[in-house]
């Protein structure tokens, strides 16, 4: 296996799968079946054990998204930093000598496992806009102060008010300033919901209010070009969630062990 300079500092495969255990398990190891941990005993360090009550033979992956995982923990903290860095998938192949299926498979896995909510309530200043791709449009909001975003695929040619209005009545609190293009589909908007609406006319060259969002699209692009070179439509909704991931909760990819904190959930003790 080939790492770079840069991933020099990957821990050790016994130190990985330390930190996989810890966090699925915590320091005690609890059955995933009966939920204790009197009676659970050790096969393999940081990795397998049974459970003399229940009979049951568990792993650190088979309780979640890993099961059936065949690649070495390094290699997978190596997929989750080339992942978090936006590597594509052709450079993460020369970096770490996986198949580009597997690593396909992994992004895909990582970009499934995000545990956050998307529910999000932007507020003060909003802007609005719309992106078209081949048989679907994505249209977005972006929270311009605290820098948070809010994109929805809708997989049909063009909007109309309905899909407009779903994304203001449930991500954008009332009394908050919307500015929007001067499209037939925010026509009126502050009549529905508490808004202070403003509009661009892009006819009049006018593009102030709305530029932020109109940039967004710009980023979007790019960071599909740059880590998977396209996506199909059907994909289109995972990958939309991965980059507003991205753009509002930064924190989850500052390192491989935040990502694996936040996806991989822990094993309860019975009461």
């Amino acid at each position: 296996m080939t790492y770079a300079n840069s991933l020099s500092q990957i821990p050790s495969e016994k130190q990985v799968w330390k930190k996989l255990r810890l966090t699925v398990f915590g320091k005690k190891v609890k059955c995933p079946d009966c939920k204790r941990q009197k009676y659970v005993k050790e096969v393999q360090k940081d990795k397998m054990w049974c459970c003399t009550k229940c009979h049951n033979r568990f792993s650190v992956t088979n309780a979640n998204w890993l099961k059936g995982m065949k690649i070495s923990g390094k290699h997978l903290w190596a997929l989750i930093w080339c992942w978090q860095n936006k590597i594509n998938i052709q450079q993460t192949q020369s970096l770490i000598n996986l198949s580009i299926p597997t690593i396909r498979r992994y992004y895909a896995l990582f970009r499934d496992n995000l545990n956050i909510d998307f529910n999000v309530v932007l507020s003060g200043n909003v802007q609005m806009d719309e992106m078209f791709v081949k048989g679907a449009f994505i249209i977005g909001a972006k929270d311009t102060i605290r820098k948070r975003i809010k994109l929805k695929v809708v997989y049909k040619k063009s909007p109309n008010k309905g899909d407009a209005m779903d994304l203001i009545f449930n991500h954008v609190k009332p009394g908050s300033s919307l500015c929007t293009d001067g499209g037939s589909i925010y026509r009126g908007c502050d009549n529905w919901w508490p808004v202070k609406h403003k509009r661009d006319i892009h006819k009049k060259f006018e593009f102030g209010l709305t530029s932020e969002i109109e940039g967004t699209w710009a980023v979007f692009r790019t960071f599909i070009r740059r880590m998977y070179h396209h996506v199909t439509v059907e994909k289109l909704t995972k990958v939309v969630a991965e980059f507003e991931a991205r753009y509002s909760h930064q924190e989850i990819f500052d390192s491989p062990l935040a990502f694996i904190k936040n996806s991989l959930q822990p094993v309860t003790l019975a009461f």
